[in-house]
């Protein structure tokens, strides 16, 4: 490496290079450099910028720009129509008029200084502005960014009628962009007075009332065309913040749309449109109001089913059409819109026969509350909503309160088959022979109570399913939900398989420091649901059951069509297929089907039924009948009826069936005439087997002999999907050995149907062989009394001693035996010297005296006595004869440990 040198001063130290001054020059040199290459940088950025949003606006923003005001048209009526089911011809149920407080105007009839009103306090440069007012536009773009109010004004006239149309309201960069595009294209397709129309028929101003015709009559009495002033510039007022300037909400709003109207009146003059006498004249004018209710003209009442269908195409058309609430109403309403409706009159008609007659609800609530109650019926073959009824009485205006399709009420025990036994059924854990105990759960009621309780307030021990579900056991459904299936899987059910909605089930949500969840055993399998469901969820649920399974999207309408006004063509706006898909096994929806028969035939739900069809049906009451369900169906139609008070209050044991008696009214109406048919068979074909009442096996021989009942009686015949027959034998029942002289006693001293086993001293007629259940409970369901508990070997055996026989309990003396008969002139009846205490006795016989005869003789001898003279003979010696039945081949009897 070549060596480095360094060249010293005379100190020594290596010489520095000296230092270069220097100039203003290079400074100013250097910091153009500095700013040149950050403009470069800005331009290079901007440029790349520019051409990004160049293409999203071309690409994104562009395509949706553009909006057709002939579909907001508000001038041409809808028409509701429905199918004829006899000719399958379209009929004209309805002519839509507009909903209860619209009036629509035209512009000839808005006084100007209504307009003026406006233009003055929303958009004073409306005439002159081609859309968009960029002033008040680019203001707004600066406070978003910088951070500052995000409510600052940038939007004019054109702009809020194109976000009311398509109700894009979001705050985001990319709405304003997208908003300021529409309002450009849009002002060149229409006139200002077009806009102006559209604008002031479409506002909401409180109370119920779009445009100002409506409010017009809504607050002040008259027509708009007669306002004056000081009255358009009350109303003009309101827009802004209907909750703030509405005058009928209270003093302090009144208050305040006084004070709107005069900065309204203030902004008139300034911009030129009034004069300060006209300004001054207005705002002294006393602002008169009609009052609340009191200026509504409309009368038009709609019938529930009508209004759902409203609600219904107008949910639809926001979402296919990216629009607004109002907009799509006004679609509906004012539209020219032809909606296929699948009502059937003839059975709306039934319904409403049973619905509008208050003596069927007449239960006033202690509070004074009306008795309500809903229904919706669903034609089985193809989901459609053929009838419902959101209320009771005559419905006198649109738009009510829909108990059928919008209350969430429990359903309690008629959510057993959708979300215990179905999905149970389903997956292969229970058929409706399996046994399971009717005993506590768990020590999860009121205080550590055991829960949960069954309605007929008792437990009744082992119970199959099918009997579980006629008579509506709480124990069985939280068991068969807890041990065989989960909360889970129920509600995952629910949601997949039976359409019912999340917006109603709650998964999991705190409310006021409480979280909430329907995920849970009291929630699905007795109904104790958060909120509840509706009659239209519950009815399409079990529609699912007469189907064989197949579950399908019940829907109100079929297609919604428009005819286009310049071309005439028909367009198809909406068409609802009914969705549909497989929910359980067709194996699953038959045992459902015969389980529920059993209800309606022999169950809980007795009082639905009516002769001449095939009916199946579940009852369903929550905790102090608060609310009451009844689900039910036939092969042709399936219901569902709440009943109950719109605020909660326990209703009358004497309403206990309301909910089915109304079903029935309403369901044998229906069915006058139609033929009675079956529901679907499963694919698989069936078999029916004897088993075991208390096991759901095959029987044995010591389940003809149960302790409980005569020979044969827990023997039943059961039904089964083949393949589902049980193939194992009972081990429930066990043979033991009881004493018939001894049964155990209730308090009061009645026998209570068992006996105390037969001890070693029973004698053998009073001895039987019968059989108990070998079961020995524990936990909750050792902590309560249960019915057949005294005929298991778990409470026997807590007996110990005290399980045998208390009557005998020593060995029987001996009998004694009679005195023989002696004959004086038969010495063949003489007694011998064995008949005597001593010989001497004996040697004193004389046949003829009697003091001289024994007072007792052995009369197991057997043998002749001699004559005195003779020598008697020993008896014969036998061989002892055992007094036990001989051994037969059996099971070894119980015996409990001591």
């Amino acid at each position: 490496m070549a060596e480095t040198k360094h060249t010293k001063n005379q100190s020594g130290e290596p010489s520095r290079r000296p230092r270069r001054k220097g100039t203003a020059g290079g400074v100013a040199l250097g910091i153009l450099k500095v700013v040149g290459t950050l403009i470069l940088i800005g331009c290079t950025t901007g440029a790349i910028l520019a051409c990004f949003a160049a293409t999203y606006i071309k690409t994104v923003i562009i395509p949706q720009s553009e909006i057709d005001a002939s579909a907001y048209a508000m001038n041409l009526s809808s028409t509701i129509y429905y199918t004829d089911p006899a000719t399958g011809q379209a009929k004209e149920l309805r002519t839509l008029h507009g909903e209860e407080n619209r009036v629509k105007v035209d512009l000839e009839e808005i006084p100007e200084d209504l307009i003026d009103a406006l233009v003055a306090i929303e958009d004073q440069r409306f005439w002159k502005h081609h859309g968009v007012d960029w002033r008040r536009t680019g203001g707004a773009f600066l406070n978003m960014f910088l951070g500052m109010k995000d409510t600052y004004g940038g939007s004019t006239i054109t702009q809020q009628l194109i976000k009311n149309m398509t109700q894009n309201d979001d705050v985001t960069v990319k709405r304003k962009i997208l908003e300021i595009f529409r309002a450009l294209e849009f002002e060149k397709d229409y006139s200002k007075k077009e806009i102006l129309e559209m604008y002031l028929n479409y506002i909401y101003l409180g109370e119920n009332c779009y445009g100002v015709g409506t409010a017009s009559l809504a607050y002040f009495g008259k027509p708009v065309s007669q306002l004056s002033l000081a009255e358009c510039a009350s109303l003009i007022g309101i827009t802004n913040n209907p909750s703030r300037y509405d005058p009928y909400i209270s003093d302090y709003t009144r208050e305040q749309n006084k004070k709107r109207q005069e900065i309204i009146l203030s902004e008139m003059k300034k911009q030129g449109y009034i004069t300060e006498e006209e300004q001054e004249a207005a705002a002294a004018q006393e602002l008169v109001f009609v009052g609340r209710g009191q200026g509504t003209t409309s009368t038009t009442a709609y019938s529930y089913f009508e209004d759902q269908l409203i609600r219904d195409v107008i949910a639809d058309l926001k979402e296919a059409y990216d629009l607004s609430d109002q907009m799509a109403s006004q679609w509906v309403y004012s539209g020219g819109l032809s909606i296929y409706c699948t009502q059937d009159p003839a059975i709306q008609a039934k319904v409403d026969a049973v619905y509008e007659d208050l003596s069927n609800f007449d239960a006033p609530s202690p509070n004074g509350q009306q008795l309500q109650s809903g229904i919706t019926v669903i034609d089985n073959a193809t989901g459609n909503v053929v009838a419902l009824a959101g209320g009771v009485g005559e419905k006198t205006a649109s738009l009510l309160t829909n108990r059928a399709t919008q209350s969430q009420r429990q359903p309690g025990s008629a959510i057993k088959p959708l979300a215990v036994y179905a999905p149970a059924l389903d997956l292969g854990v229970i058929t409706p022979a399996t046994v399971i105990d009717d005993s506590p759960y768990s020590f999860d009621g009121d205080g550590g109570a055991p829960w949960p309780v069954n309605s007929y307030g008792k437990y009744r021990g082992l119970t199959n399913v099918y009997v579980g579900v006629q008579n509506s056991v709480n124990t069985l459904a939280v068991k068969v939900l807890g041990q065989y299936i989960t909360p889970q899987v129920a509600f995952d059910f629910l949601v997949n398989n039976l359409g019912f909605s999340t917006d109603h089930l709650v998964v999991q949500e705190e409310r006021k420091g409480t979280v909430f969840s329907d995920i849970g055993l009291a929630q699905l399998a007795l109904g104790g649901l958060t909120d509840g469901v509706t009659t239209l969820e519950m009815a399409a649920a079990y529609a699912t059951f007469p189907r064989g399974g197949l579950y399908i999207e019940p829907r109100t309408y079929t297609r919604v069509e428009r005819v286009d006004p310049d071309t005439g063509e028909v367009l198809l706006l909406l068409e609802d297929q009914a969705e549909s898909h497989a929910a359980m096994k067709d194996s699953t929806a038959w045992y459902i089907n015969s389980m529920l028969q059993n209800v309606i035939r022999s169950g809980t739900g007795t009082a639905a039924r009516f002769d001449g069809m095939t009916i199946a049906g579940k009852t369903g009451t929550t905790t102090s009948r608060r609310d009451l369900y009844f689900a039910g169906y036939s092969p042709y139609y399936t219901a569902a009826v709440w009943s109950g008070y719109d605020q909660p209050e326990r209703m009358s044991s004497s309403l206990q069936k309301q909910s089915a008696a109304t079903w029935k009214k309403v369901m044998a109406s229906i069915h006058e005439g139609l033929e009675s048919k079956s529901f679907p068979a499963p694919s698989e074909g069936t078999v029916t087997v004897p088993v075991c009442a208390d096991s759901g096996l095959q029987a044995t021989e010591a389940c003809q002999h149960d302790a409980r009942v005569d020979a044969g009686g827990r023997i039943i015949n059961m039904t089964f999907v083949k393949g589902d027959e049980p193939t194992a034998f009972c081990e429930v029942h066990k043979d033991v050995e009881i004493c018939l002289d001894a049964p155990f006693l209730e308090a009061d001293g009645s026998p209570n149907g068992m006996y105390h086993l037969a001890g070693e001293f029973c004698p053998a007629e009073s001895r039987r062989t019968v059989s108990i259940l070998e079961l020995a409970r524990e936990g909750a369901a050792a902590a309560v009394t249960v019915q057949d508990n005294q005929f298991t070997t778990g409470h026997i055996t807590a007996l110990g001693e005290a399980a045998y026989c208390d009557v005998h309990t020593t060995a029987p003396a001996p009998e004694p035996t009679e005195k023989p008969a002696i004959d004086p002139m038969d010495y063949t009846t003489w007694p011998g010297p064995e008949d005597y205490d001593n010989l001497e006795d004996y040697n004193r016989f004389n046949p003829f005296d009697e003091s001289t005869w024994p007072e007792n003789v052995n009369s197991s001898s057997g043998e002749q006595t001699p004559p005195p003279s003779e020598t008697p003979a020993p008896p014969a010696t036998q061989p002892p004869v055992s007094t036990e039945p001989p051994q037969t081949d059996i099971e070894e009897p119980f015996v409990p440990a001591a």
